[in-house]
């Protein structure tokens, strides 16, 4: 899997990347299908600057679809943590529609 991270308002450091790349190879299970060139996760974390809040975008590009999702945190590792598990809930609910057509074509 390709992986771009971007982070907004903050310090760029080792820590906040560490921790994206470690939840974005959690997702290899759920893209076993898919050859590792043909899926793309671009990840953007950034800090609101008038208040104590911290929003995670998170966009998985593959080839039978495109999800995305936002969420906020009070920290980065929150913020990562409810997108990465969005991320992971719309991952296995496309896995099981297309489970399901595969089954419907068969009969």
């Amino acid at each position: 899997m390709k992986t771009t991270f971007t982070v907004r308002h903050l310090e760029n450091n080792s820590i906040i990347k560490d921790y994206f790349d470690d939840r974005a190879q959690k997702l290899d299970k759920y893209l076993k299908r898919y050859k590792d060139d043909l899926v793309y996760l671009h990840g953007t974390l950034e800090k609101n600057p008038h208040r104590d809040e911290f929003y995670a975008t998170l966009s998985v590009f593959f080839p039978t679809g495109a999800l995305h999702c936002r969420e906020k945190g009070t920290d980065f590792a929150a913020a990562l943590n409810f997108a990465f598990l969005d991320i992971a809930r719309q991952l296995e609910k496309h896995t099981d529609k297309l489970n399901r057509e595969k089954r419907r074509k068969e009969r």
